[in-house]
């Protein structure tokens, strides 16, 4: 089935552009940040070990070749939109401003914002947000994420780590979805798993019983969301 992005609930998965994403946020100006489900591996975060994204090999080569090859798959209008990516420093210095961009690497603040929904994967990958300034002593060292989503940094020049592309999409593209998909995240699922222990305990439920409590609770989350959601 087909569904607005917007209504998508964060660490969705679905795909695009042939590629899969997970949805990380959606923003009042009808954007949704999303990240990519696997690494690509072996990429550095620059070529010539410099930590500022806005010139880096790997910025150069999200927004050419890979978003060409993006953007050839849409086979039509495509909804990646273009964004300032503030990179500043991971110790606050603001010399490298911000740059234009289409796909990037996440910053430390969007990583952190959104780390509950982001699936662990095997592979360590950079981030954009440099460890500190080349005006501080630090033109090389760039932040960037491990297996068990730890945060560490690295030289820039390192080719034995990913890039895991970002993008904000147009809220409004029409996305497939599992047809099963609830749209329920993970913390509405755990508050649907809390009320049914205290609405059944250790106490024997039919399955009608059961099917009829989930789709109550189901109903309840579904009816708060849309009411939030009209309050924006």
């Amino acid at each position: 089935m087909k569904k607005a992005l917007k209504t998508a609930a964060r660490g969705t998965v679905f795909p695009y552009a042939g590629e899969k994403w997970v949805v990380l946020e959606h923003d009042p100006a009808g954007r949704t940040l999303c990240l990519r489900l696997e690494v690509i591996p072996d990429k550095p975060f620059d070529e010539d070990n410099r930590n500022n994204f806005a010139i880096s090999s790997s910025k150069e080569w999200m927004n050419g070749p890979y978003l060409d090859n993006l953007i050839d798959a849409v086979k039509g209008p495509h909804a990646f939109l273009t964004t300032e990516l503030d990179l500043t420093a991971d110790d606050g210095l603001k010399d490298y401003g911000t740059c234009t961009v289409t796909i990037f690497s996440l910053t430390v603040d969007q990583y952190r914002r959104n780390r509950d929904v982001i699936p662990l994967v095997d592979d360590w990958y950079w981030l954009s947000t440099a460890y500190s300034t080349a005006a501080n002593g630090y033109e090389h060292s760039a932040r960037l994420v491990g297996g068990v989503g730890a945060l560490g940094w690295n030289n820039a020049c390192d080719g034995g780590y990913g890039l895991r592309p970002a993008c904000y999409l147009d809220s409004d593209l029409l996305i497939s979805v599992d047809s099963e998909d609830t749209g329920i995240g993970p913390q509405e699922a755990g508050t649907i798993v809390a009320e049914l222990v205290e609405q059944f305990g250790g106490s024997y439920a039919t399955g009608e019983q059961f099917t009829a409590e989930v789709s109550f609770l189901l109903g309840k989350l579904r009816a708060a969301r849309e009411m939030e959601a009209a309050h924006e």
